[in-house]
């Protein structure tokens, strides 16, 4: 087995652990349907056999055949009921995992995907786990039960029976091994198809707007439809190999009954003496046997049908545990010192970074031996090259991650998110915005204040713009009176971040989405409203502002250089 597929194997083995009670449940409740079918062949064989010989006393055996249909009826409404069961809380569970690691990730989301993969992720791939507990799992054990029940129901009559029964039998899990396989890989490329599906349907939705002035909607479209058609593809390619699957099952299945059928057909006409132990086949034995063989090959047909369910599963688990490795490992050094950020020692440095590392639930290394202090007031540019650490810098800076190594001081005391959260304003180089009112965007979480919201679009530059609008504040983001440019709505953004009235601002590469005039007017107005401010901003820019005081150098997770501008004022404190 690869071994990114025992990784996903070990995830799914993780999540069902909680619902093993209900599939076990369910398996035992197939089994024993099973068992149930064996007693109502018995009953109908032998009155069968009882009337060839012209005897009609078979009220017992009519009965049994009664009761063995209700139990069976039963006994599968269980597991069905079971199986259902496991499948709803493994989803339920899974679920509420993924949406606790996306708002674990905050800002960080972005690395993960774009919001229509992320949607397709918490959506079609959490189902797609469904039927690997509700199906497959329970399968496996009603097998391992049921198969060898079969086998001794059918050796006091016939060893002839019992070698044609136990030596087809592996016959259908090897073919469904090798078929399954190219279905497994069919999977995962359907499940990229429909997360890049997801994706491009958002982006257009969007964009669509913007795409209407440009005169774009059709190309966007043709795209989408080129998207569309491949998920087609590549869903009827599964689909192939399903139907695949269950005709190679369905021929060895029918062939192996047929054998046996020849068998019994050829003992009872006297052309064949073996196998029944020196006695006369008679027909109630045969047609006893003959019942069981679809029985016995039933389970096996099943599973293999539902072998691509689990391959739909792995699939899921392969891109869902992909999305927590994201997340970084358990902090495990953490500094044993007091919860809080108050301003307790103002003399000392705002943020102190002690030897701290970062290691990824996969075990890529993101920041290490990570020391550096920034003072009051200082403005910082963290500079390298894309993967070489600065947003992963600027989380553990907010408190959004915790370090796996080392710790994070503020004003000399541990990082406290209930403190320290207020104090903080982020500007990322792609803001989220709700399709909601420009008022409602800029004093999300804040009180509604009309003097606070007009002085942070003054401040931010977008004042005028705001005020030209049909609905000013109140015309809505992403819709026909509320459209605002790239620029605009880095503005907006920073109008966000004034609004909190923080004194500590992270920026992640807040100029790497606009043009160069306009990203000139927002450097400006960045330098301008950070005055008196800590700021710490990630950036790919070739020169940093000119009111930036000092440059930190990033290179694969380790702190390369620390530099200072001496001619930079020192801004107010």
């Amino acid at each position: 087995m690869e071994p990114a597929i025992s990784s996903d194997v070990q995830w799914l083995q993780q999540r069902t652990a909680s619902v093993s009670g209900l599939v076990r449940l369910a398996g035992l409740a197939g089994a024993a349907a099973v068992l149930a079918h064996v007693g109502f062949a018995a009953a109908l064989a032998f009155a069968v056999g009882t009337w060839v010989q012209g005897r009609f006393d078979t009220g017992w055996q009519l009965l049994a055949m009664v009761l063995a249909i209700g139990a069976r009826s039963g006994l599968l409404a269980l597991r069905d009921y079971a199986g259902g069961l496991a499948g709803l809380r493994l989803r339920q569970q899974v679920r509420a995992e993924v949406l606790d690691t996306l708002e674990r990730l905050g800002p960080l989301r972005g690395h993960a995907g774009d919001d229509g993969a992320l949607s397709t992720l918490v959506t079609e791939q959490v189902d797609a786990l469904d039927g690997h507990v509700s199906r497959y799992l329970p399968q496996r054990l009603t097998i391992a039960l049921a198969l060898p029940t079969l086998l001794l129901a059918v050796t006091p009559f016939s060893w002839m029976a019992l070698l044609i029964l136990a030596g087809t039998a592996p016959l259908i899990p090897v073919f469904m091994h090798l078929v399954g396989r190219g279905a497994a890989a069919a999977s995962q490329r359907q499940a990229d198809a429909l997360a890049r599906l997801g994706g491009q349907f958002l982006d257009l939705v969007r964009g669509l707007p913007m795409l209407r002035l440009l005169g774009q909607v059709m190309p966007a479209a043709a795209r989408l439809g080129h998207g569309i058609e491949d998920y087609r593809t590549r869903t009827m390619q599964v689909l192939r190999l399903a139907f695949l699957s269950s005709m190679v099952l369905e021929l060895f299945a029918s062939l192996s009954i047929a054998m046996l059928a020849l068998y019994l057909g050829l003992s009872l006409l006297g052309r064949l003496d073996i196998g029944h132990y020196g006695q006369t086949m008679t027909l109630g034995p045969a047609l006893f046997m003959l019942l069981l063989a679809p029985e016995f090959y039933a389970p096996l047909r099943q599973l293999g049908a539902d072998y691509h369910v689990r391959a739909d599963a792995l699939a899921a688990a392969a891109r869902l545990r992909g999305l927590q490795a994201q997340l970084p490992a358990a902090a495990t050094a953490t500094a044993a010192m007091p919860a809080s950020t108050a301003r307790s020692d103002p003399a000392a440095p705002l943020i102190v970074f002690e030897h701290v590392g970062l290691r990824h639930a996969d075990g890529r290394v993101a920041l290490e031996n990570v020391c550096f202090t920034v003072n009051a007031g200082e403005r910082i540019a963290l500079r390298g090259a894309s993967g070489s650490g600065k947003s992963t810098l600027l989380a553990l800076a907010a408190g959004l991650i915790q370090p796996t190594s080392g710790r994070i001081l503020i004003h000399g005391q541990a990082l406290d998110t209930t403190a320290w959260w207020p104090r903080l304003g982020w500007m990322e180089q792609r803001p989220e915005w709700f399709f909601q009112s420009i008022r409602d965007n800029v004093l999300v979480g804040q009180p509604a204040d009309e003097a606070r919201l007009w002085q942070a679009l003054t401040e931010a530059g977008l004042d005028e713009v705001v005020r030209a609008l049909p609905s000013q504040a109140n015309a809505v983001v992403g819709s026909a009176q509320g459209t605002l440019s790239g620029g605009q709505l880095q503005r907006l953004a920073l109008a966000r971040a004034l609004a909190r009235d923080a004194d500590v601002w992270l920026l992640d590469e807040p100029f790497s989405q606009l043009d160069a005039e306009t990203g000139m007017r927002l450097r400006h107005t960045l330098g301008l409203a950070s005055h008196g401010r800590t700021v710490l901003m990630a950036t790919h820019e070739s020169e940093d502002p000119d009111w930036i005081n000092r440059t930190l150098l990033l290179e694969r997770g380790r702190l390369l250089a620390d530099s200072s501008r001496p001619d930079v004022p020192e801004p107010g404190i």
